[in-house]
């Protein structure tokens, strides 16, 4: 059923999973079924659609490509369930700024300090969670990466396991540029920007939970400064971590 993180049930995503199981620092765990991580849905089956709403219990998706790339690559056949949609637009990589070697390690720092919709995207997570939820983006690597960081330190999941699954994208990373190729937006990004965009390596992920800890002490003050309430915090411990 999962090989290398992939579902063998819904094919057409090569990069979706389950953060329950993750292990938190009290010995606790995330519950399983109720917040899911993937690529892109634009181009997903009407079956596969069927298996997550009908089967998965979805009814949440919480979509992080920017408004433009939402609207031009679409929502595929989930727009036509009974699935709630929410739209919060992170900066996307067509732009990188760092040095070769920190692309995107500068890139994700950048978000933590100033992307203003990353913590609204943490917020809606905590929000949506009462029921079986989605977050994604195009290649589910770098803002579902971020974003699912922050979410799984917040519910107080250990920076060890919260980096593994983080890293879980690496080894679907030919996979997922194999799928981005086949769409002539991120084609062309492909072609045309750095590689580093397309890779998921330790030691940017290790870089980003160092800038966090460095500027921020915990994700709790990470939020805390970001404005997100201290009451989706505790939803989100309270709707995820069990045991």
């Amino acid at each position: 059923m999962i090989s290398n993180g992939i579902r063998t049930d819904l094919p057409t995503f090569r990069n979706f999973r389950d953060v329950g199981g993750l292990r938190t620092a009290d010995g606790g765990q995330l519950r399983s079924g109720l917040l899911f991580r993937s690529d892109s849905v634009q181009d997903i089956s009407e079956s596969e659609a069927d298996l997550l709403v009908d089967k998965l219990g979805l009814r949440y998706v919480v979509d992080l490509r920017t408004g433009p790339e939402a609207v031009q690559q679409g929502r595929g056949p989930l727009a036509f369930r009974p699935v709630n949609y929410l739209n919060i637009p992170l900066v996307d990589v067509d732009g990188p700024k760092g040095p070769p070697g920190r692309v995107l390690l500068d890139f994700y720092i950048d978000h933590l300090h100033n992307d203003p919709n990353l913590p609204i995207a943490v917020e809606a997570v905590a929000n949506a969670v009462r029921c079986p939820t989605l977050v994604h983006c195009a290649a589910g690597k770098d803002r579902t990466g971020m974003t699912m960081l922050l979410v799984e330190l917040l519910c107080g999941v250990t920076p060890v396991e919260a980096k593994a699954d983080f890293l879980v994208t690496s080894v679907n990373m030919d996979a997922i540029r194999t799928r981005l190729r086949g769409w002539p937006r991120y084609a062309h990004n492909m072609a045309t920007l750095s590689a580093e965009i397309y890779q998921c390596e330790e030691h940017s992920v290790d870089g980003l939970i160092e800038a966090l800890e460095q500027n921020y002490g915990t994700a709790e003050s990470w939020a805390q400064a970001k404005g997100v309430p201290r009451q989706s915090v505790a939803l989100l411990r309270d709707r995820l971590v069990e045991g």
